[in-house]
């Protein structure tokens, strides 16, 4: 949606201009005709008002998930859709979203349907939800259908949750070894050094502890500090670019899925998603081919999504859903013969909707031991770390006796 200014001519000659927000110059050529006017100029302009309404860093997820559970519990309450629109507007804390809400809701009262006024604004809705609320506007159970998408995206945000929280205690000590690492590094061994220098003994230093005094000048000199924040921002920059690529994505997707312990953990995750995603949609009557297309557009890595793509266009030429995935080099076997299991009883929501909770208890007993199977790698890499410190550090001070 962008804000054209416009200048037109009536009947008369008399000049008229505005100003009015429309998703193209087109919209803006048809409403002026509509009102039997004659086109002038037609330009896109920017107002400043509007600079309050731009949203940094999109809608937080928790703010996505509370506004759709608000919506769902007016509707299982009979409050009408625009009512309930109304109250999401007030309730919607961030100006970029309120405006959204605003529009969205405008153009129901306007005559539009639910699932079109959302996916015009892409607000809190996602593609998949969106061909949920689609058909359930065309079979007449929406309210059913949105109570689906609550306990859906409830679900999604619990699972997010145990992994982050799964993994706060391997990254606390990872960060506490480091922090640790450069205070001994920055003011621990130059003390050692000023030691030897007063002893006049500079060139009986370690070799090792001379390595981390010159990794110790790097880091605290300007120059050292310069290159170190270019080469971290070169880093962060070259990641997102490669990671918006198609290759750098699979690439990088692929070596996620192949991590020591965490690989396991992300894929049962994706196998959840994708599951739980398709057995929604079928329950709801959309077609499989459009079903699977769509579940790929929202999972997040590369490979299931590419699987679930290629599946389907080989679905459309009459192959099996279970025969297409069967070629698939991340899809777990198990699943292939469950979904095969499905077709054949003709029960595959439902076996569907069985996966995705199994897979999800996996996924809940991996969090909650992740701690346990993380901790002897964590143990064994700090362990190198001290050690490393250690003989850098001290050796050099038990030397000093043998000098002195």
């Amino acid at each position: 949606m962008a804000l054209f200014q416009y200048e037109a001519a009536d009947k008369q000659g008399k000049v008229i201009s505005g100003k009015r927000d429309a998703d193209s110059a087109k919209e803006i050529v048809d409403f002026l005709h509509e009102k039997d006017l004659i086109v002038i100029t037609i330009e896109e302009s920017f107002d400043f008002k509007n600079i309050l309404s731009l949203q940094i860093g999109g809608v937080p997820y928790k703010e996505r998930v509370f506004l759709i559970k608000q919506l769902t519990f007016m509707m299982e309450a009979g409050l009408p859709i625009l009512q309930s629109l109304e109250v999401l507007v007030d309730q919607a804390k961030y100006p970029g979203l309120k405006e959204k809400l605003k529009k969205a809701h405008n153009d129901v009262k306007g005559g539009l349907p639910l699932a079109t006024s959302f996916a015009k604004q892409d607000v809190l809705f996602d593609e998949i939800q969106i061909s949920l609320i689609q058909s359930a506007e065309k079979s007449g159970n929406l309210v059913e259908v949105m109570q689906q998408i609550s306990i859906d995206i409830e679900k999604k945000q619990k699972l997010k949750n145990k992994v982050k929280n799964a993994l706060i205690y391997p990254t606390i000590i990872v960060l506490t070894a480091i922090v640790v690492m450069v205070i001994l590094v920055i003011y621990m061994v130059p003390a050692v050094v000023d030691l030897y220098s007063d002893l006049g003994a500079e060139d009986q230093i370690p070799l090792i502890t001379r390595i981390l005094v010159g990794i110790s000048n790097f880091f605290t000199s300007p120059g050292g500090l310069i290159v170190t924040a270019l080469i971290v921002l070169g880093l962060v920059l070259g990641y997102r670019v490669a990671y918006a690529s198609q290759g750098g994505k699979s690439v990088i997707d692929k070596a996620y899925l192949k991590m020591p312990i965490l690989g396991k953990l992300l894929n049962n995750v994706q196998v959840v998603e994708m599951t739980r995603m398709l057995a929604m949609l079928l329950k709801s009557g959309i077609p499989i081919i459009d079903a699977m297309y769509s579940t790929a557009g929202g999972l997040s890595n590369y490979h299931y999504s590419t699987a679930l793509i290629t599946s389907a266009e080989k679905v459309s030429k009459g192959s099996s859903i279970a025969l297409s995935l069967a070629r698939s080099e991340v899809i777990p076997n198990i699943v292939i013969k469950m979904i095969a299991t499905g077709e054949d009883t003709g029960s595959l929501d439902k076996i569907l909707k069985d996966l995705s909770e199994f897979y999800e208890n996996e996924v809940n007993e991996m969090t909650a031991n992740l701690t346990s199977l993380i901790e002897p790698v964590l143990l064994l890499v700090v362990g190198i770390m001290v050690a490393f410190l250690a003989i850098a550090v001290y050796f050099p001070i038990y030397n000093i006796a043998q000098i002195i």
